[in-house]
């Protein structure tokens, strides 16, 4: 017999969960709009008539849902019908102090709830080949992990309950600052007369936009090597440059601007000589923290 997995919320998220999951097991799904009911029916969810039905039916319950508001609201509906010995797995973006509210909520109930944060977009979760950021105790992720595997192209078990979601928002963070970081330096090649496929082309390349990751995070700062390269006085330099270049031009300065503050700060703490991946030491001091870490080997 195939798993039996329930699925509240059948939006374009939920749907494509529910598509993948159909190839291993069976789902029994609900979704307060009608039409994202009968959609899922023809993908061959078995659509039941509330989330208390869905409840009823099957111990994993998968959450995927628009805002922490809408799993909240899901999770009073689920207590309408059996929860002791359910697992709840949030999937929906949410903040790790939503997943703490789901779990106050959840346990006088007799349920368990972990996080499994979806990275890698609809297309990837549609195909099976998504990437899930897990938090929850060991024994809930024992419980799910097959299911989680068959729809999944690699999975990170985080730990405690939350982590997931707290490791979700600092990827989102990056993806979301980059966008606009890109946009706003598109912006000044394209406005000084180059074609933004010549931008494309120099971002795609190692030394473009994965050098500052891989080379300056993975090797320098991770083995705190800060001896040669380009150092801070050179990248305060530059900054300072670009950004007369895009007023000039008019171009709405945001992540440039916020940035060239930094490395005037590290200036200021004596960074100058150090390769600019040094910069890393402010937020060292700032937090009392350490990067150090071992540098990927490939």
């Amino acid at each position: 017999m195939k798993p039996l997995v329930g699925l509240i919320g059948l939006g374009n998220a939920g749907l494509s969960l529910a598509t993948a999951l159909l190839k291993k097991c069976d789902v029994v799904g609900y979704d307060r709009d009608a039409a994202r009911c009968a959609l899922a029916r023809d993908a061959g969810v078995r659509v039941v008539d509330s989330a208390a039905g869905v409840a009823n039916a099957t111990d994993i319950i998968l959450l995927s849902l628009p805002t922490p508001e809408a799993s909240l609201a899901a999770a009073r509906s689920l207590s309408e019908g059996a929860l002791q010995g359910r697992l709840i797995v949030e999937s929906s973006t949410v903040g790790p102090d939503d997943i703490d509210a789901l779990v106050t909520f959840f346990s006088p109930h007799g349920a368990t709830v972990m996080d499994s944060a979806i990275v890698g977009g609809v297309k990837k979760l549609t195909s099976g080949q998504t990437t899930f950021l897990v938090g929850g105790s060991q024994a809930d992720y024992d419980r799910v992990k097959s299911i989680l595997e068959s729809i999944a192209e690699e999975i990170f078990f985080l730990g405690p309950t939350g982590n997931g979601m707290r490791a979700k928002l600092v990827v989102n963070a990056v993806a979301h600052t980059t966008m606009v970081m890109l946009l706003e330096a598109g912006a000044m090649c394209v406005k000084a007369g180059m074609p933004i496929e010549l931008f494309y082309k120099l971002m795609r390349r190692e030394s473009g936009l994965l050098r500052p990751l891989t080379h300056r995070l993975g090797e320098r700062i991770l083995g705190q090597d800060f001896e040669g390269g380009m150092n801070t006085a050179n990248a305060c330099k530059d900054s300072a440059l670009a950004m007369q270049f895009g007023r000039a031009m008019g171009v709405p300065l945001f992540t440039l601007q916020a940035s060239h503050s930094v490395y005037e700060m590290a200036m200021g703490e004596g960074l100058a000589g150090l390769d600019y991946a040094s910069i890393s030491k402010l937020w060292e001091r700032w937090l009392d923290i350490s990067f150090q870490g071992t540098p990927p080997k490939e």
